[in-house]
Parts: structure tokens; sequence; C-alpha cells
């Protein structure tokens, strides 16, 4: 019998990712949980300030600020991930970390990561932000199911 599929995780250190990673841990016992957080490359260029009140220009980032930031964005991922693993191993998973770079969205980022895994479903907490909030700011947990064929589970965060 062929090892089952493995389970992706998201995990960005919130209390609903935190829940996400103990509910994979006990829902899915036989299977690999591969705990991920994405971590956006070109940060440092997306925070350029402006250089005067209109707003017009731009003080760039230099090439060693805009390393130092995506290493330590990088390194921030990595440290979350690991957390995730470890929240899932304490109870019993077999999890590893697996830090991503953000390529597009962070949905789309997930989607894509599921498919080179093969993996059987994702398993990402929502906030529950509201209707207001989550259509303001957008909700990774809704735009997953868009950009998935794969089963998502949804763990709202604890109250």
């Amino acid at each position: 019998m062929p090892a089952p599929k493995p389970i992706l995780v998201a995990f960005d250190g919130s209390d609903a990712a935190q829940a996400a990673a103990a509910t994979a841990a006990r829902l899915f016992p036989q299977h690999r949980l591969v705990v991920t957080s994405v971590w956006e490359p070109g940060l440092a260029v997306a925070m350029a300030t402006p250089t005067d009140a209109t707003g017009i220009g731009y003080v760039l980032p230099t090439p060693e600020e805009m390393a130092t930031m995506d290493r330590a964005q990088r390194d921030h991922a990595a440290d979350a991930a690991e957390r995730g693993a470890r929240i899932a191993r304490e109870l019993g998973a077999d999890a590893e970390a697996y830090p991503i770079a953000d390529e597009a969205k962070v949905a789309e980022t997930l989607a894509d990561l599921a498919d080179q895994l093969d993996a059987e479903a994702i398993v990402v907490g929502s906030r529950g932000l509201g209707a207001f909030k989550a259509g303001l700011f957008g909700s990774t947990s809704r735009h997953l199911l868009g950009e998935t064929r794969r089963p998502v589970l949804v763990v709202k965060a604890p109250e």
C-alpha cells in the first residue's frame, strides 16, 4: 500500500494557524504534514518611502538593504514554519517545516505548492475577520478555495 499523500498546512504564527497545525495533526495522523510559511521577496522595494509630500518620487533601497530585508523575511518564514511543525510533532505528527517565497499571491503560492507536493488536502487557519474586513483586506482561505481543486480545511481561530 503506497504512503498517503502529504497534507499542506499554511502557517503564519497566528492563533488560527496554530489551531490549523494542531487540527491537521489530529485529523491526519497517517499523513506527513508539510507546514509552510510564505515570505515575500522584494518587500523592501514595496516599502520604499516617498521623497516628498506629493508621493511622486521614492527612495529605493540599496541592493544591500534589499538583500537584508529578503534574508530577514526568509528567516522569519523559516522560524514560523518550524514553530508550526513543532506544534504538529508535539501531537505525534510527522511534520516538516517548508518556508517558501511568494511568487504571486499567497493563495496562488499555496495552491501551486500543494500541486507540486500532490497534497491530499490543504489546511489553513481563518482569523474570522468578518465580512467587512475580509472583503476589504481579502482572505487567504477564501482565495485559496478559488485557486485549487484540492480539499481545503479552514480552521477558525479559537475564541
